[in-house]
């Protein structure tokens, strides 16, 4: 079953929600404002990012996960998570640019299977 990205206006403002692993593929990341648009599909949303674990959750929030880096490259990162509530998934970053990524995460969220492709552009600041 495919979940839409939903519409986060303004969803991450504010402290860090996951501690994520420092990762070649995410150097020089910025925070503020990004776009995030599902691959074929809806139109951006903009989401106030403060740290790229925002990207790594494929901009869904949850506290208390734990990642576990599977690769690492300048140009894309894989990684595995599990949240506390039982949420887990797999993302792969891969920077397009320095302001553009490309992200596909699926996973398990409330016992749901979950898939999305996503593109993020940064837009500026928050």
């Amino acid at each position: 079953m495919r979940i839409l990205l939903p519409l986060v206006a303004g969803l991450l403002a504010g402290p860090a929600l996951a501690a994520a692993p420092s990762l070649q593929a995410l150097s020089g990341w910025q925070a503020g404002q990004w776009r995030a648009a599902e691959v074929g599909g809806h139109p951006a949303a903009p989401i106030c990012a403060a740290s790229p674990e925002t990207m790594l959750l494929a901009g869904r929030p949850n506290a208390g996960c734990v990642f576990t880096v599977i690769e690492d490259t300048s140009n894309m990162a894989v990684v595995t998570y599990r949240c506390a509530g039982g949420r887990q998934g797999r993302t792969e970053v891969r920077r397009d640019t320095s302001d553009l990524f490309t992200v596909d995460a699926q996973g398990l969220e409330g016992g749901r299977p979950f898939a999305s492709r996503t593109e993020w552009r940064r837009a500026g600041r928050c």
